[in-house]
């Protein structure tokens, strides 16, 4: 099935029109293997997801995996507004399903922004075209390091960790690819960690921001990520 693809990044994007991995990287092609869909989500009942993450994981040997959210969000924003009252269509039922998981970490997130937004009850005043919205900025952050987390308590992953645990002392650091988009690959070393990486992309200024979420298997230290964190963090 692989076709001499090798590529050293796995990544989970949204489906937005303006944030295409290869354009947002400048990445040539067979640098990424790519999973999009609305607000970049991995949920576990996501058997695309799944299967993409066990493929690129097992079969691809990728060492980085990539969650990028971005600022202006469609989908966090829908997550941020009421609900509307029935009767609704399928095609809008199916949507408010999959942003679901986003609504909820709204509700329940300690994250200064959003628990002011909470207290204030700004949900029914929400200006979803304010991508400058501390609380908007903050659940598009928090949406991606969640995502971060369920991809590294995976089964995929773990299983993955467990079958590396006899060879990681004598894995050397050296041998990990950094955390950067390279013009050509080098193949991944078999077995090899696979680390996660939480990044937000600005589409007002093209910047992509680190959120230090990273993280691996035990006893290998993470490769540094080479994006700022972003503002007032």
């Amino acid at each position: 099935m692989r076709f001499m693809l090798d590529p050293p990044f796995m990544f989970f994007g949204c489906s937005d029109s303006r944030v295409s991995e290869g354009t947002v990287f400048n990445a040539l092609p067979g640098t990424l293997f790519a999973e999009r869909n609305i607000s970049n989500q991995f949920l576990t009942n996501d058997n695309n997801a799944q299967s993409a993450l066990g493929y690129s994981v097992q079969e691809l040997g990728v060492t980085h995996v990539i969650v990028m959210g971005h600022y202006g969000c469609g989908g966090v924003a829908a997550a941020m507004k009421p609900r509307p009252p029935p009767p609704i269509s399928v095609a809008t039922s199916s949507v408010l399903n999959w942003i679901d998981p986003i609504r909820s970490l709204l509700r329940v997130s300690e994250r200064p922004e959003l628990v002011a937004y909470r207290k204030e009850d700004r949900a029914a005043t929400f200006d979803p075209f304010d991508v400058d919205d501390p609380a908007f900025r903050a659940l598009v952050e928090e949406n991606v390091k969640a995502n971060v987390i369920r991809i590294f308590e995976s089964a995929i992953i773990q299983n993955h960790y467990n079958a590396l645990k006899p060879s990681l002392s004598t894995h050397s650091v050296s041998t990990i690819r950094p955390v950067f988009i390279p013009q050509k690959a080098d193949p991944p070393q078999v077995p090899h960690p696979v680390f996660i990486h939480g990044l937000v992309y600005d589409l007002a200024t093209g910047r992509i921001f680190n959120l230090n979420v990273s993280r691996g298997p035990p006893g290998v230290p993470i490769p540094p990520v080479p994006f700022p964190l972003p503002p007032n963090n």
